[in-house]
């Protein structure tokens, strides 16, 4: 995946051809913006968590920002070379939580939301050099195209993997966002959640596989279409403001 974005860098500027320059700084913006995504979904665990009576990921360090903190490095691998991975997860002591039931199902959604508000500003930044950032000046200056460049994609791509990430851990598959907030409002005796947590792991890899099928990709349809939906809602939202 990091390599085609190498290999193939988008063009800012339908005219200008691009070069490895482009392509190595298409693939900083990607990195930059895999990390980031990452980081504010384990921060916002991290945060609610703490808000909520528990301090465990505080005293780990881990509620923060910078990506060291939250880097699973086999995780990241996977996610720039097969487009799927993971973080290392925030610990959160359940038990110390005011309202263990109710608070957990906060925790859990905390990242999916951070996710897309932070896709729904970026998209309102990227519509604002996209429409206003004159493209005379970008053509007469190479070190401002350049600096454009890498802000501009690094803003296109957060949005996608943002979108992407919320999507992803939404679904109910343990040990994603989406089991533990089925967890919180289920009986622990519920037969969906009991099956969910013994076959998870195999509904996923299941999925994965799937997504290679060369004539049609369920997890792919599924993340697309309604990332597509959502930017597609975010835009019209700025468009309100004319960036559209």
């Amino acid at each position: 995946m990091i390599f085609d974005i190498f290999k193939n860098p988008p063009a800012l500027i339908s005219s200008v051809a691009t070069t490895q320059a482009e392509g190595f700084l298409c693939m900083i913006a990607f990195v930059f913006a895999l990390l980031m995504a990452l980081s504010v979904h384990e921060y916002a665990h991290a945060f609610v968590a703490y808000k909520c009576g528990d301090n465990t990921a505080k005293l780990y360090g881990r509620m923060s920002v910078n990506p060291i903190k939250h880097l699973d490095f086999f995780g990241a691998a996977m996610l720039l070379i097969a487009g799927f991975g993971w973080a290392k997860p925030v610990p959160v002591n359940y038990y110390n939580l005011n309202n263990p039931r109710r608070d957990s199902a906060f925790v859990s959604s905390a990242g999916v939301l951070m996710n897309v508000f932070v896709a729904f500003i970026y998209t309102g930044l990227f519509l604002c050099i996209a429409n206003f950032v004159p493209v005379d000046l970008l053509l007469q200056n190479r070190f401002l195209y350049m600096l454009v460049y890498i802000i501009y994609f690094f803003l296109f791509y957060s949005v996608l993997l943002n979108v992407g990430f919320a999507l992803f851990n939404i679904l109910p598959i343990f040990p994603l966002d989406g089991y533990r907030i089925l967890e919180a409002y289920c009986k622990p005796s519920n037969k969906v959640l009991l099956f969910l947590r013994q076959y998870s792991f195999y509904i996923l890899i299941a999925v994965i596989l799937l997504d290679y099928l060369p004539i049609f990709s369920p997890f792919s349809w599924y993340i697309v279409s309604l990332r597509n939906i959502i930017i597609d809602a975010f835009m019209a939202f700025w468009g309100i403001f004319g960036l559209v």
